[in-house]
């Protein structure tokens, strides 16, 4: 009987240790600009949503950098906003369809900007790059939390549970299918989606 106790003990702490470091290690929020996001301050990606919409950002520490990649969507881009130079000959375009954002920026210092409202989506996909390679994903921050994505592609998708449960988002790091669902996903309240 006492050895039941210990082993019921054992078990507890370690589920109780296991919950608390798997909560620590998810983010809490999509929501709201990354607190370090400082232009001309810091190297990277910034992503997030507020009542404006999803925004991202991409700046440098005073270095030149080149910032590609593709935004994609199964639904459409409205209210697109594009903050670049064109003398910089820096690129950002919405294909004929409105489902996939292409830009190339280069800055040294200042900041460029992607900002937009999805309708009638399911899923926006970020594929990111830095200097034509893969950005690392310590040069990608997202959200008020300021937390890091496992890769350079990050999955937003919208998913609403039944008709009493509120919409979230659901963020796939990478869209690996794994037995029960999606592997590394998080959820978030509804996103800015129209």
């Amino acid at each position: 009987m006492k050895k039941w106790r210990i082993l019921c003990i054992t078990l507890l702490g370690v589920f109780c240790f296991c919950n608390s470091v798997l909560a620590s290690s998810f983010p809490q929020k999509f929501d709201d600009r990354p607190l370090e996001l400082i232009p001309g301050k810091i190297i990277g990606y910034f992503l997030w949503q507020d009542k404006e919409g999803v925004h991202l950002r991409m700046t440098t520490d005073g270095s030149a950098h080149n910032f590609s990649g593709t935004i994609s969507t199964d639904g459409n881009f409205e209210d697109v906003f594009g903050k670049y130079n064109k003398d910089n000959n820096d690129l950002f375009e919405i294909n004929k369809k409105g489902k996939e954002i292409t830009y190339k920026f280069t800055t040294s210092g200042d900041e460029r900007a992607i900002d937009f409202h999805i309708s009638t989506g399911k899923y926006v996909n970020f594929r990111l790059s830095m200097d034509e390679n893969d950005v690392d994903p310590k040069y990608i921050t997202i959200g008020k939390d300021g937390w890091h994505p496992i890769s350079n592609e990050v999955v937003l998708r919208y998913k609403k549970y039944s008709e009493h449960d509120e919409p979230n988002v659901v963020i796939f790091e990478r869209d690996i299918w794994w037995p029960y669902g999606y592997y590394n996903h998080r959820y978030w309240r509804e996103p800015r989606f129209r």
